[in-house]
């Protein structure tokens, strides 16, 4: 068998890029062949996924963050190809609600060793995402932690960037439209969701199950800068869903309607509102635990 390693040379602070020769030794000693690609830009990983589809690749493995996967996602869609996941970023919510293991090795051994599990996978205007898509506050937080970034790297950044999208923040009319409701009103942010967790840890959708066919949509209306602060703790466990303020639903397809509103998929802004927003059920084979 011949395994396809899509790696993200600068994710987890620069680290996952170092664990190309440890990748390749480990595969060989399984008896299994490597190819290894190293990724530059995001464009670059569907481009370096394709490439692994055409040279004959029957695993590809993206070693990276929730970005990573989902750019990989796009790259092997149309395929059979079977994915694996060494979680090698910030965030790497897409493997936490899988249950791969965090540590390198666990996670390699996972590749060799898993099980192969079908699970859905999101579309909002034609790209295709594995975790989690939202609009609001939340993509202008992922926007001004990039900018952070580029002058403060490491765990810090995510904080200092809600900070900075607190001082920023304004709330949004929202149009959502959904096979069976349409809500209008003034919202803090909409998550739609595959999987449970975003943000590094943080359980936006507690009920979310990745083969059910269907989004867990988590809409949270206008308030306060207060009650906001107060809120985003509330979601590393969840119990943001006892709010008032926070609406909770399951959909199969989704309408966003913004005016400026930027989407965010997996820690990354794609474009715009409108989002058009559906759910491809069981239509990936993963290597999970």
């Amino acid at each position: 068998m011949k395994i396809g390693y899509i790696i993200n040379p600068v994710a987890g602070r620069k680290q996952a890029g170092k664990l190309a020769p440890l990748i390749k030794k480990a595969t060989y000693d399984k008896g299994f062949e490597a190819a290894i690609y190293i990724t530059g830009c995001p464009e670059d990983v569907v481009e370096k996924s394709e490439k692994a589809v055409r040279e004959g690749c029957h695993l590809v493995v993206a070693v990276g963050g929730d970005g990573t996967i989902s750019e990989v996602v796009n790259g092997i869609r149309q395929s059979n190809v079977v994915m694996g996941v060494i979680p090698a970023g910030s965030g790497n919510d897409f493997a936490r609600s899988l249950s791969i293991p965090m540590d390198f090795k666990g996670a390699l051994d996972c590749v060799f060793k898993g099980r192969t599990r079908r699970v859905d996978i999101g579309t909002v205007n034609g790209y295709f995402f594995s975790n989690v898509a939202s609009v609001g506050f939340d993509a202008q937080v992922v926007m001004e932690t990039e900018n952070i970034k580029k002058y403060i790297r490491g765990p810090l950044a995510y904080p200092l960037g809600v900070i900075k999208a607190l001082i920023r923040y304004k709330p949004f009319d929202i149009e959502l439209e959904t096979e069976d409701r349409k809500i209008k009103k003034q919202a803090v942010l909409v998550a739609v969701a595959n999987g449970m967790y975003y943000g590094g840890g943080m359980k936006i959708a507690p009920g979310a199950v990745l083969d059910d066919g269907l989004f867990d949509v988590c809409l949270v209306e206008d308030m306060s800068k207060l009650k906001i602060m107060r809120l985003f703790p509330l979601i590393y466990s969840g119990r943001h869903l006892m709010r008032p303020e926070t609406e909770y639903f399951r959909a199969r397809e989704v309408r966003i309607k913004c005016q400026n509103g930027h989407i965010n998929t997996d820690g990354g802004i794609i474009g715009r509102c409108p989002a058009d927003l559906s759910m491809q059920p069981q239509c990936m084979s993963i290597i999970v635990p």
